[in-house]
C-alpha cells in the first residue's frame, strides 16, 4: 500500500514541477516581449520571476557599477515584475532628477516603511502629505534663522567631545571614533529635537541613549534589507512566514514607546516653571515645539502622533548616522594620507590660530577642508544608492519608452568612481575640488550628489553640512592623529559594510595627540 500510495504522489510532484516550469517560462518570455515593446535600455538578462534580484550580491552598489561598465550609464533591470532604471553618470542623473523631476518624484511603498512608520516618513511618502512635510522642514526646521539659534548648543557639544578625546589621549587610550562621532551627532540631534542630551548624561540618559542605538541599528537593518515581497507582490506572504513582519511590528512598538517617552518628557519640561532666560526668549524653540504646532496637510488640526513619530525618527536617524559615517570615512582617508592631513591642519592654524577653537564662522574660510569633505562624499557616499524614485505616468527618456511605475536608482558610488567623469577616480585628492570650486553639494552639480537633487533633495542638508564641517575641523585642529602600534597608513582596512548607509566594515580606533593649550579643552 505504501508503494501504491507513493507512485501517484511522485507523478503528481513531477506534474506540478513541469507545470511550474512552463508557467515560469511563459511568464519570463511574456515579460521579455513586453520589455522589447516598451524599448528599454540594455541591461543584464533577467531570470524568470525574480528578474535580476539574485544577481546583486553582497554589495549591490558595486555590482551595479560593474554592470554599468558593460551596459552603459543608463541600464534596465527587472526586480520581480518591476522595471528599474539604474543611473551611473552625471548626465543621466540630471535627466531624471532635473529634466524629468516632476515625473519621478514619487516613491515605491515598501513593506518595511508600511509597518515601521505607516508610510509617514519624509523620505518615503508622496503626495500632499510629503509636500507639506517638505515645506515644514525647509521653512521651519532647517531655515538659516532656526539653525543659527542652535549654534551655541552645537559648539558646546563639540567642546564636550574634544574634552572627552583629550582625557583619553592623556591616558594613552585608543579613541573609538565611531562611538565619539555617533554620540556627538546624536546629542546634537536630540538637543535640536527635544532640547535634551542623552550620551554622556546621567545613568538614565545613558540607558536611553543605548536604547536609541539599538533602535537605530534595527531600523538601518530593516530599511536596508531586501524583502522579496516588495518586488514580487504575490510573495508578500513569505515575509510573514519568515517572521520578518512580526519582528518589524515588535520594533514599531518599541519605537512608539520610545518616542512617547520623549514626548512625555518634553511636555513635562514645557509645563515646568519657566526660567528667566526662557522668559527673555533666549532659549530657542526646539523642533518638537514646531512639529506639535504645525497643522495637518489639509491645513486643519495638527500632525497626528504617527506622523510626528515618523518625522522624529527620520530626523534622528538621518541626522545621526549619515553625518557620523561621513566624518569617520574622512578621518580614515586622512590617516592613509598624512600629507593631506598636514595641509588641512596648516590651513586651520592660519585661519583659526593656535589659541582659539574652531567656530562655525571660520568654516567659510576653510576651502581645503571643504575640498576634503567633497572628496569624501565622492569616494564614500553615506547612501551609496539613492532611495529609488518612481514615475507616475509613461514617459520618453533618451529615446526609450518607459511605462508608469518605473523605478529609478541613482548609483552615487558608481558616479563618484567613474573614470569618464573623474581623473584618477580611485585616488583621494581634494585638490581636484580646489581646481573646480564650481562643483558643490547643493544638488546642482550632478557629479556630486550626497544630498540628492530636485524635489527629493535632503531637506536637512544645511544642518548636516554644518555638523560635518565643524566636527572634522575641530578634530584636525585640536589633535594630531595616528594609527596604533605604528601601523603603516597604507595598511588601514578601507572595506565597506553595505546597508541603509555605507559605514566602514571596521570601526576606526586611533591615537590622539593634543595640539592646543590645555585650557582650550575645558
Amino acid at each position: 500500500m505504501k508503494v501504491a500510495f507513493l507512485v501517484p504522489s511522485v507523478l503528481l510532484a513531477i506534474f506540478v514541477v513541469l507545470l511550474l516550469h512552463y508557467l515560469l517560462d511563459f511568464f519570463f518570455f511574456f515579460n521579455v516581449f513586453r520589455t522589447k515593446a516598451h524599448c528599454f535600455p540594455p541591461g543584464p538578462w533577467p531570470w524568470p520571476v525574480v528578474g535580476n534580484l539574485l544577481q546583486l550580491g553582497k554589495f549591490p552598489h558595486q555590482t551595479l557599477a560593474r554592470f554599468a561598465q558593460r551596459y552603459g550609464p543608463l541600464m534596465h533591470l527587472r526586480f520581480g515584475p518591476m522595471h528599474t532604471m539604474v543611473v551611473s553618470s552625471p548626465a543621466m542623473a540630471k535627466e531624471f532628477l532635473k529634466t524629468h523631476d516632476h515625473l519621478f518624484q514619487y516613491r515605491q511603498l515598501f513593506i518595511s516603511t508600511e509597518i515601521l512608520n505607516d508610510n509617514c516618513s519624509i523620505a518615503t511618502s508622496s503626495g500632499a502629505y510629503w509636500r507639506h512635510l517638505r515645506k515644514i522642514c525647509l521653512t521651519e526646521l532647517f531655515s538659516p534663522k532656526r539653525l543659527q539659534s542652535f549654534q551655541a548648543m552645537r559648539s558646546k557639544e563639540l567642546s564636550s567631545t574634544m574634552k572627552s578625546i583629550r582625557i583619553q589621549a592623556g591616558e594613552d587610550k585608543l579613541v573609538d571614533l565611531n562611538f565619539q562621532l555617533t554620540s556627538l551627532t546624536s546629542n546634537i540631534m536630540t538637543q535640536t529635537l527635544f532640547r535634551k542630551r542623552y550620551f554622556g548624561a546621567d545613568e538614565s540618559g545613558e540607558k536611553k541613549a543605548h536604547q536609541f542605538k539599538e533602535i537605530l541599528h534595527e531600523l538601518c537593518y530593516w530599511y536596508g534589507t531586501t524583502i522579496i515581497g516588495d518586488y514580487i507582490p504575490s510573495l508578500r506572504w513569505v515575509s510573514k512566514l519568515q517572521g520578518s513582519n512580526a519582528s518589524m511590528h515588535a520594533l514599531r512598538s518599541r519605537i512608539r514607546q520610545f518616542v512617547q517617552m520623549l514626548l512625555d518628557e518634553h511636555h513635562m519640561r514645557k509645563s515646568a516653571p519657566t526660567t528667566d532666560s526662557e522668559l527673555d526668549n533666549d532659549v530657542p524653540k526646539d523642533f518638537m515645539d514646531v512639529l506639535l504646532s504645525m497643522p495637518g496637510e489639509d491645513g486643519t488640526g495638527t500632525l497626528s502622533s504617527d506622523q510626528i513619530e515618523a518625522v522624529v525618527m527620520d530626523l534622528w536617524l538621518g541626522g545621526t548616522d549619515t553625518s557620523s559615517v561621513t566624518i569617520e570615512w574622512a578621518m580614515a582617508e586622512l590617516l592613509r594620507n598624512p600629507k593631506i592631513m598636514k595641509c588641512a591642519q596648516t590651513e586651520l592654524d592660519n585661519v583659526v590660530g593656535s589659541n582659539h577653537v574652531v567656530d562655525e564662522s571660520h568654516l567659510q574660510h576653510l576651502s581645503y577642508l571643504q575640498a576634503i569633505i567633497k572628496e569624501t562624499f565622492r569616494l564614500h557616499p553615506a547612501a551609496p544608492v539613492m532611495i529609488p524614485h518612481m514615475s507616475n505616468e509613461a514617459c520618453q527618456i533618451q529615446g526609450y519608452s518607459l511605462p508608469p511605475n518605473t523605478r529609478v536608482m541613482v548609483n552615487l558610488w558608481a558616479i563618484g568612481r567613474d573614470p569618464t567623469t573623474w581623473d584618477r577616480p580611485l585616488e583621494f585628492d581634494p585638490v581636484r575640488f580646489l581646481e573646480h570650486p564650481e562643483i558643490d553639494v547643493n544638488g546642482q552639480s550632478f557629479e556630486l550628489l550626497p544630498f540628492g537633487s530636485g524635489r527629493r533633495a535632503c531637506p536637512g542638508r544645511p544642518l548636516a553640512a554644518l555638523v560635518i564641517q565643524s566636527t572634522l575641523a575641530s578634530l584636525l585642529h585640536s589633535f594630531d592623529w595616528s594609527l596604533p602600534n605604528q601601523q603603516e597608513p597604507s595598511t588601514l582596512d578601507m572595506s565597506e559594510k553595505f546597508g541603509l548607509t555605507l559605514p566602514r566594515a571596521q570601526r576606526l580606533h586611533v591615537m590622539a595627540h593634543p595640539r592646543l593649550p590645555a585650557n582650550l579643552y575645558l
